[in-house]
């Protein structure tokens, strides 16, 4: 009876040990059959001692999974396909389990295949820059790039090309930021370390930018402004550096690491104290609409409103007092008052640093030159009441950069004429002083010494430079971003052409804006504008930039309803204008000829 119960007990359990592995293996086919997310697949990158978690991403025009790797990555790389639900998969049609290492890491197509579902594979490799890995407490970039100024903590690890840490941390935070920059689906960060550590060989900071270049396809523009700036003698221009940016395992693609603009010990170091009236200062020059508060860069910050109509932002103190406001206004009318005399008072404003700042904006032809990302700043008064122009900021969206918008009065492609220094609606800051004979020949002094012989280095060997330097990792950005629309117009991206192409558009422009400058500071040509009178037609610029001694550049073909352009003529003679004629800085208006359409 007791040998019975004691069968029948083992029975028992041998029955309920064989249900549990026929449920466990249920579990398991019924997992297998499951489709595979594509972001349940990890790849674990070994290289140089370096391990990395990534995620694939997908390309939605061409149908890939892309896989970038970081530049310290190299022929002993080695991959691990790793899954939430799976133990092996295919790679090159050969069977891994998640242990196993993967040699077969060459750039180009792999096939990866998991429970039933194919997947094609391109690899890419970055070369010459070091590789940010960023992760985010949520694991995610939603809540951050959900409104500017959204952030969270996580962790920094900033990797060399040859696979050393050159730094490894706690983030308190990483934030969106940027005004029309923030408007674009790659988007520029803060990041605010847990310590301070010297990343770009400036000194020790806590806090750092990542500028995401999203509208300037040549990657270079900051790059070489910054450089011209820096080399002429500008103080405070920050440090910058390439780098190829992960977060959360996300490829998210080719930054400039920067030096965050701020008042900080080996920053703009000057004492700025909330509670002092006389303490030190940095202000912002700005567009007047971002008094708008339904402006996407609408100003947050206290600001005052000069004599002259400018909007100034108090940048430094952070927590400026209203009798610190009305204390820096004055200080602003000082400034304003020997600007309009002409008189440039050595002890209310920097002439040659003014000057410097000046040739820089007009000689990169900046769009927001007298608007936005205009700084300047002052120490408190025990050590000067001087106003000191700079640091250079946002620098993006210069020499001739084809993004910008050629429906603006100013054809911002054509390298020649002076933009800065002339009077535009709301932006009048540079054209006070460029009309003032002191300051017009110190400007000319400052580019002829300082500025056109570094101009002529970075046309030289600089702009090469920077593109040999960040070549590789523009291949992926350019793949990831799709930056010429290549993908979703269903062509193949053509990258080596279409980068070099922008790369030789930037030297162009700084050659032909270099002679251009030269001709009418240096030696003095005549400069002028011609007018164009589109008839009925309409135009968005109404001139065309003329130096004597050189050729006309053609405007912009106007539009006329019904009609096409044919020619223009010299309204004077009625002579059909060739452009192959060397101005002889006489000014004359041209008018528009145009034919009906058939």
């Amino acid at each position: 009876m007791i040998n019975d119960r004691k069968k029948m007990r083992w029975g028992l359990a041998a029955g309920s040990f064989l249900f549990l592995l026929l449920f466990l293996a249920a579990g398991v086919y019924l997992a297998i059959r499951e489709p595979v997310e594509l972001q349940d697949i990890t790849v674990k990158v070994t290289a140089q001692d370096q391990t990395v978690s990534l995620k694939l991403w997908h390309n939605y025009y061409d149908g890939k999974e892309y896989l970038f790797l970081p530049s310290f990555c190299d022929e002993s790389t080695t991959l691990r396909i790793e899954q939430k639900t799976r133990l092996s998969a295919d790679w090159d049609d050969r069977r891994y389990s998640q242990w196993s290492r993967i040699e077969n890491t060459a750039e180009g197509t792999h096939s990866l295949r998991s429970g039933g579902q194919q997947f094609t594979v391109e690899i890419m490799y970055s070369q010459n820059v070091p590789s940010l890995f960023l992760t985010t407490e949520s694991g995610s970039l939603a809540y951050i790039e959900a409104e500017k100024g959204n952030g969270e903590p996580g962790t920094f690890k900033l990797v060399e090309e040859n696979g050393s840490v050159r730094a490894e941390c706690g983030m308190s935070k990483m934030r969106s930021r940027g005004n029309a920059s923030f408007m674009e689906d790659k988007k520029p960060y803060q990041i605010n370390l847990e310590e301070p550590i010297d990343l770009l060989g400036s000194g020790r900071a806590e806090k750092y930018i990542l500028l995401a270049n999203r509208q300037d396809q040549s990657l270079v523009r900051n790059a070489v402004m910054y450089g011209l700036a820096a080399a002429s003698g500008m103080e405070h221009v920050s440090a910058l550096e390439y780098v190829d940016l992960y977060v959360n395992g996300e490829y998210r693609g080719s930054y400039q690491l920067a030096d965050k603009l701020e008042v900080a010990k080996n920053r703009i170091d000057i004492i700025s104290e909330d509670d002092v009236v006389d303490t030190g200062y940095m202000v912002e020059l700005e567009y007047m609409q971002r008094l708008d508060p339904e402006d996407y860069g609408a100003v947050t910050e206290k600001y005052f409103i000069s004599k002259n109509n400018q909007l100034v932002v108090l940048k430094n103190p952070k927590n400026p007092s209203d009798a610190q406001v009305d204390y820096m206004a004055d200080c602003f009318d000082k400034v304003e008052k020997t600007i309009n005399s002409g008189e440039f008072d050595p002890s209310v404003m920097d002439l040659e640093g003014f000057a410097r700042k000046y040739v820089i904006e007009e000689l990169g032809k900046n769009l927001d030159a007298m608007y936005s990302s205009l700084y300047f700043y002052k120490y408190d008064s025990s050590v000067s009441d001087v106003l000191y122009a700079g640091p250079l900021w946002d620098m993006d969206k210069t020499l001739g950069n084809p993004l910008i918008e050629r429906t603006r009065p100013v054809n911002f492609q054509d390298p020649m004429g002076i933009y800065a220094g002339s009077a535009q609606p709301g932006g009048e800051w540079w054209y006070r002083m460029y009309t003032k004979p002191v300051f017009y020949a110190e400007a000319v002094r400052v580019y002829e010494d300082q500025v056109e012989p570094q101009v002529q280095q970075m046309l030289d060997t600089g702009i090469d430079s920077y593109r040999d330097q960040v070549w590789a990792s523009a291949r992926m950005d350019y793949y990831r971003w799709d930056t010429f629309e290549d993908f979703k117009y269903g062509e193949e991206l053509a990258f080596e052409d279409e980068f070099q192409a922008e790369i030789d558009n930037v030297k162009e422009f700084l050659q032909l804006r270099r002679d251009f400058l030269h001709d009418v500071w240096v030696e003095g040509r005549t400069y002028n504008r011609v007018q164009c009178d589109p008839g009925d037609g309409d135009m968005p610029v109404l001139y065309i930039e003329a130096v004597e001694g050189r050729t006309l550049v053609p405007p912009r073909d106007p539009k006329l309803e019904g009609y096409s352009f044919d020619h223009w003529v010299r309204e004077d003679t009625g002579e059909v204008y060739d452009f192959d004629e060397i101005y002889d800085g006489e000014p004359f208006m041209l008018k528009a000829v145009y034919v009906e359409k058939e």
